[in-house]
């Protein structure tokens, strides 16, 4: 399934659209965009590194065997090793949302860079979970969604994104992540795979949060020069 789905997606070709309105909500509740790069630095080396220097703390993410090599540990969350959904926890499966006790993990400690950027720079006024997420080489991730809503809403920053290692959507093709470090608001809700067929292993962020009017004009902003990127 993974190589049929990769061979019959992988050179798909997408064409932003030309939004009429292009707002925040249009362009992230009604346009069914796949995936937009968002134009915003970081310290994504040094946050890389951090990542690295956690290696023997990385926990199995979804080992459900569609899945090989993948693993994450939380900056913020319930716990570091609380990478799932709160309901897989049988301690928070009965609690509401909002008595969720979200928080800094002790993570936190270990990575000063990705602390300080994310809770003073980035452009989110709190989080659920951020988590480091690690795809070893030759590792995968077979197709699935995670949403039926076909709304942009999740970020997904790549640290690195090896040559080899690739996210591809269905209809869509592949997601154009930068090796040296890239933002993308992501739509979970297409089935996508990744597939690391490299030798080195890929370290993303994942964020879900609470975004701050900035995000909302950095969004905008990301889709008007990725347009006129489209149109040259």
């Amino acid at each position: 399934m993974l190589e049929d789905f990769y061979n019959k997606h992988r050179h798909c070709q997408y064409q932003l659209p030309k939004l009429a309105v292009a707002d925040f909500d249009e362009i992230t509740l009604r346009s069914q965009i796949p995936y937009l790069k968002i134009q915003i630095p970081g310290p994504w080396s040094e946050i890389l590194q951090e990542a690295k220097n956690l290696d023997s703390k990385f926990i199995p993410h979804r080992d459900d065997g569609q899945t090989q090599g993948w693993s994450s540990i939380c900056l913020h969350g319930l716990g570091w090793d609380k990478t799932d959904t709160p309901a897989v926890y049988p301690e928070f499966e009965n609690t509401a949302d909002e008595h969720l006790p979200w928080d800094w993990t002790e993570i936190a400690k270990e990575c000063p860079v990705a602390y300080d950027y994310f809770k003073n720079q980035f452009p989110f006024s709190s989080y659920l979970r951020l988590r480091f997420m690690k795809l070893s080489a030759g590792g995968y991730i077979g197709p699935h969604c995670d949403g039926t809503g076909f709304m942009l809403g999740a970020v997904n920053i790549s640290l690195n994104n090896p040559l080899g290692c690739e996210m591809i959507l269905e209809n869509v093709g592949p997601v154009p992540f930068d090796n040296d470090g890239s933002v993308m608001l992501f739509n979970n809700s297409y089935q996508h795979m990744v597939w690391n067929q490299s030798s080195e292993h890929r370290y993303h962020v994942i964020v879900h949060g609470t975004h701050k009017w900035e995000w909302t004009k950095l969004v905008e902003t990301s889709y008007d020069l990725a347009v006129s990127e489209y149109q040259k």
